[in-house]
């Protein structure tokens, strides 16, 4: 009896952590809303070219199109941004200013996401308790 109630839940262990594998990469799913330019969706979309995230939607292998360019040679205006103070310009101050956004997510499902895991979560732990059971009352019987 003990052996078989340890193997069912060592068994709903198993489903359940593999049902929930998909939430885990929903922070990894970029949208060209991620970026403020299209050479920071570029650099994602040359780090794997099948193109998971959909950047690319008219496949031309140029990701997300209608972002803005940071240009060739010229920073984009405001971003040479000195401190302003007694301290400007010394070693203990930031001479420039960062320039885009780093892709970050808040670890929530994207719109894409899909309630499979749930489902199949769900459906596992039913499965595992109707055989929790039927093993007790199999077992009450042959006793």
């Amino acid at each position: 009896m003990r052996t078989t109630t340890a193997a069912a839940g060592v068994l709903l262990t198993a489903v359940l952590s593999l049902g929930f594998a998909g939430t885990a990469n929903a922070a990894d799913v970029y949208n060209c809303s991620n970026f403020t330019y299209q050479e920071d969706a570029q650099a994602v979309y040359d780090q794997d070219t099948s193109d998971p995230n959909g950047l690319d939607d008219d496949d031309d292998n140029e990701a997300c199109e209608t972002l803005p360019r940071r240009g060739s040679a010229a920073a984009p205006t405001g971003s040479t941004g000195t401190t302003s103070g007694s301290n400007s310009g010394t070693g203990s101050q930031v001479s420039t200013r960062p320039v885009g956004a780093v892709a970050a997510g808040d670890g929530s499902a994207s719109e894409d996401g899909s309630a499979l895991p749930f489902v199949l979560g769900g459906a596992a732990l039913a499965a595992a308790g109707g055989a929790a059971v039927a093993a007790r009352r199999s077992a009450r019987t042959s006793a």
